[in-house]
């Protein structure tokens, strides 16, 4: 009786994680998405290092679903890859306008750049 049960518990782990086939996947935008605070003054910046390159294509705010005042919402980057290589990516949280200014938070991401501008990053 275990001999079954094992592997159709397999099969269903694995079909749930599979997709429709209907859904396109774009491998060569990277978005990545933080919870920031505009009322603080913090706001996210970023900086590159490495081999490839990367450029911003798109940065927005995206406001809380909530309407009480001060209530956080997101801040979404959107990536494209632009030379192929490695780049190791800091964003940083911090209050531009403050001279040494500290950063509330930061997050790394090891990103590759392949040939034809597809991206994969941790």
């Amino acid at each position: 009786m275990r001999k079954i049960i094992l592997p159709l518990l397999a099969i269903i782990m694995l079909a749930s994680c599979a997709t429709s086939g209907d859904e396109a996947i774009d491998n060569t935008r990277m978005v990545i998405t933080l919870p920031e605070n505009p009322t603080t003054g913090y706001t996210w910046i970023w900086g590159q290092m490495g081999t490839g390159h990367i450029e911003i294509a798109d940065d927005r705010f995206i406001p809380p679903e909530s309407s009480l005042a001060g209530a956080p919402g997101e801040r979404e980057l959107t990536f494209i890859g632009t030379v192929p290589g490695h780049v190791t990516i800091t964003l940083s949280c911090i209050r531009p306008w403050e001279e040494n200014s500290t950063a509330s938070g930061s997050v790394i991401y090891s990103v590759t750049v392949y040939d034809d501008m597809t991206i994969s990053y941790l």
